[in-house]
């Protein structure tokens, strides 16, 4: 019995070194996305009606390190799922971010990357009338805050839902 403990703790002193290889597996272009390797719960609230919200969301580093992969999936009874790429495009420069959901709907995103605690991605579909954006704001303990917004023009955003994620067994 003993060692069958001592065997299940040292299992799960391995949890967060790998959690740390992931973020060591990325190339240098996207270390600086490093910070959301790991999966959380977040919760948070759509802005216009004040209706709570809850999901969770993971990351983890994929394709020998060149993809950042997120899941998302909303809890019940909000029903959106999608799946995400993050990635880094040497020749633009720029961050690169391709999403698909359970609504059969696909999109991209660029970001130029962090500014001060913000990342930004935008919507390059902009023929639609209206374009969209995810605003990703760094928390404390590894966590993160994020608020989707839309625009007629964009100049001027409109928060849509925001939702605080803070990164669970930390």
């Amino acid at each position: 019995m003993n060692s069958r403990i001592t065997w299940i703790a040292g299992l799960l002193t391995l949890v967060p070194a790998c959690a740390l290889a992931d973020a060591s597996a990325l190339r240098p272009a996207l270390q600086p996305l490093a910070v959301f390797i790991g999966t959380r719960h977040c919760s948070g609230m759509f802005l216009k009606s004040g209706k709570s919200i809850t999901a969770g969301e993971s990351f983890s580093a994929e394709l020998s390190g060149y993809w950042l992969v997120m899941h998302h999936a909303d809890d019940p009874p909000f029903s959106f799922d999608a799946l995400e790429t993050w990635g880094y495009d040497a020749q633009r420069k720029i961050f690169v971010a391709h999403v698909y959901d359970n609504f059969s709907g696909t999109r991209e995103y660029t970001s130029p990357g962090w500014d001060g605690g913000k990342l930004t991605w935008t919507n390059v579909d902009t023929g639609a009338g209206k374009r969209d954006r995810f605003v990703f704001e760094q928390q404390a303990n590894g966590g993160y805050r994020y608020t989707y917004e839309t625009s007629t023009d964009g100049n001027t955003w409109t928060g849509v839902d925001s939702l605080s994620c803070a990164l669970q067994n930390a």
